[in-house]
């Protein structure tokens, strides 16, 4: 006997993204109303190798979709990976024959490519609208007209209108961990588990949207199309964050680490105060987030610290004022870090920078005035290093394609990039000059290296066209200093097989 519609589970596939969040609240929200979301992870990301699907995993993908036969599949992607979605999506199709649905970042800014591979194409926070769908699809009544969805018939297709965006974050059900119908595929294996359990830092958002409007950042298109739609930064309550931090530690038991994650943690001061006081007593684990220069002042960091604030991270991107105004959009300058930076000293937070690298607009002045910022701040500190990746429709992406400094396949999505190069690594290829810069850049960072010799070395020419010996000093304080990281991680029962795997690989070690 056929099963009727409203009986089917629900098919939710995150590809290269165990903690998709996108995923993860819908699936708790459609379990909450009554239906049954299956979650499959695809693979986990592995920073700088990124390899498609073997054959056995696709198979173990397409077997499980055809024995759940389910009411629609939906696919939750970001643009590097949109050939490889494009692939299972006609793989998926052919198998069960059921409408397949994207969402996402890259099918909210590029729904117009979406829509030729999908049935279906979410636009935006998809909560709701997954639901509208689930209702309807299980009623069998029309979806034409549900807000956020575009869906094809044929070679028809109705674009529909994003919904007013959700004020009360609140509402919304905790993200799904942990619970059953969550499926595993890699190493050419299928396992019904959470590979979130294995890890020990757990990641939460307190936010939702963002203040600023990068050029490089996707929120730069996501205020053009919530125009109108509402409020687009928007917070959660201090007593909402902290009943999900006490429900996944007694899900999640191994966590031994809270990452604030989202844009930038931007809260007023008595949001601040109270999340500290009840952060202390009701939570009590180690904690990191990011923010903006200027955002937090001396005495939130102090508060927050007092709970468990064990670092704090927030972009630098160039110590170029003209590179950060003109190119990023950006309203920090090397003045606010510098000041930034005696904060965080003065409060004895540690803090970790983050820089841009492979940025083609850059010059070598730029590249100076970096590295002179970093050698004037505050030490100790930690760095992440990042090449510059260029996201489809992104104010950054239009002004490199207008300049003609690339063309539209360097743009992710017709380009992998990111795949071998995301947290910038020395083994990728790159001018000589550039790898001078960034060995000095590396080693600015190690506190064991006198800044007087990167004084030096910095004005030699010769390293400049030789920069080996510079790349393998790099390479060893790198190595020596994430001995030490290592180490301490593995004291507090944080240094995992997980974490090793995504960032353990020698030849593509990042720096700190």
């Amino acid at each position: 006997m056929k099963e009727r519609p409203a009986q089917r589970p629900v098919m939710l596939i995150s590809p290269y993204g165990i903690e998709n969040r996108g995923v993860r609240y819908i699936a708790s929200l459609l379990r909450e109303n009554g239906f049954r979301p299956v979650l499959v992870l695809l693979k986990r990301w592995i920073n700088n190798s990124i390899s498609t699907p073997t054959e056995t995993e696709e198979a173990l993908l397409l077997d499980l979709a055809e024995r759940l036969d389910p009411l629609f599949i939906g696919v939750g992607f970001g643009a590097p990976y949109l050939k490889i979605v494009t692939h299972l999506t006609e793989q998926l199709r052919q198998r069960t024959g059921r409408p397949i649905l994207w969402g996402g970042v890259y099918p909210t800014i590029c729904p117009e490519v979406s829509i030729r591979h999908a049935d279906m194409v979410c636009i935006g926070e998809g909560e709701y609208p997954v639901l509208d769908l689930c209702r309807r699809l299980s009623e069998e009544t029309e979806i034409r007209d549900i807000p956020n969805l575009w869906t094809r018939e044929g070679d028809e297709v109705f674009r529909n209108e994003p919904r007013d965006l959700l004020q009360d974050l609140d509402a919304i059900p905790f993200p799904q961990y942990g619970a059953p119908d969550t499926y595993f595929i890699e190493d050419n294996q299928l396992r019904e588990t959470d590979p979130i359990a294995e890890t020990s830092e757990y990641r939460i958002y307190p936010t939702r949207g963002c203040p600023y409007a990068c050029t490089y950042c996707n929120n730069s298109i996501m205020r053009g199309i919530y125009q109108g739609k509402g409020k687009y930064y928007r917070t959660r309550s201090v007593e909402n964050v902290i009943a999900e931090l006490e429900a996944a530690k007694r899900r999640l038991p191994r966590t031994r680490r809270i990452k604030f994650d989202g844009d930038v943690f931007a809260f007023p001061a008595d949001w601040i105060q109270l999340f500290s006081e009840q952060y202390a007593s009701r939570v009590g684990l180690p904690f990191e987030l990011l923010t903006y220069p200027g955002e937090l002042d001396e005495t939130a960091l102090r508060q927050l610290k007092q709970a468990g604030l064990c670092k704090v991270q927030t972009g630098i991107q160039s110590g170029s004022d003209d590179e950060v105004r003109d190119v990023y959009k950006r309203r920090s300058t090397a003045a606010s870090i510098r000041e930034f930076s005696k904060l965080t000293s003065r409060t004895e937070v540690p803090v970790v920078y983050d820089l841009i690298f492979d940025n083609p607009l850059a010059q070598q002045k730029d590249k100076r005035q970096m590295l002179e910022l970093l050698l004037s701040l505050q030490r100790p500190f930690k760095i992440y290093l990042y090449s510059l990746t260029v996201f489809p429709e992104t104010s950054l992406a239009t002004d490199l394609l207008d300049r003609g400094l690339i063309t539209p396949a360097d743009i992710e999505g017709e380009a992998t990039k990111s795949f071998r190069q995301f947290r910038l690594s020395l083994d990728y290829p790159r001018s000589r000059e550039d790898t001078f810069w960034i060995c000095l850049t590396i080693l600015s960072a190690k506190g064991f290296v006198p800044r007087a010799l990167i004084r030096r070395l910095m004005d030699s020419e010769w390293l400049k066209r030789h920069p080996a010996p510079m790349r393998l000093f790099a390479e060893l304080s790198d190595l020596a200093k994430n001995a030490i990281i290592a180490l301490d991680m593995l004291i507090h029962g944080e240094l995992t097989r997980f974490k090793i795997r995504q960032y353990g690989a020698f030849k593509k070690m990042i720096s700190q």
